[in-house]
């Protein structure tokens, strides 16, 4: 059992969890209840971690996280052929004419 990761929110480990066991990879959350304990515990010993349960699913499961946490590269702007009106790029229909990137 290997430590992956820690955050001082419990709902964002939870959400790495779920990635990670979507992609079968076993993970557990420790210190999920110690934030009451802030004051009497130090700090950083009350983050919630996450845990890989496997050490054979550590190097992947880093992977894993890397790909969620970078940044996402978005479709260039496009102009539409049918009406000329400029639309972003994580769109594949023209707002104005309905004409689609294919037709376009």
């Amino acid at each position: 059992m290997k430590r992956l990761t820690s955050h001082e929110s419990l709902a964002y480990i939870g959400h790495l969890k779920n990635v990670l066991e979507h992609a079968g990879i076993l993970c557990m959350i420790k210190n999920a209840h110690l934030s009451g304990g802030i004051g009497e515990i130090p700090f950083l010993e009350c983050l919630p971690e996450l845990w890989v349960l496997k050490s054979l699913d550590f190097h992947r499961a880093n992977q894993l996280l890397a790909e969620l946490e970078s940044p996402i590269e978005l479709a260039q702007q496009w102009r539409c052929r049918n009406c000329r009106e400029l639309i972003d790029g994580q769109f594949v229909v023209c707002w104005n004419c309905g004409a689609t990137t294919e037709q376009s």
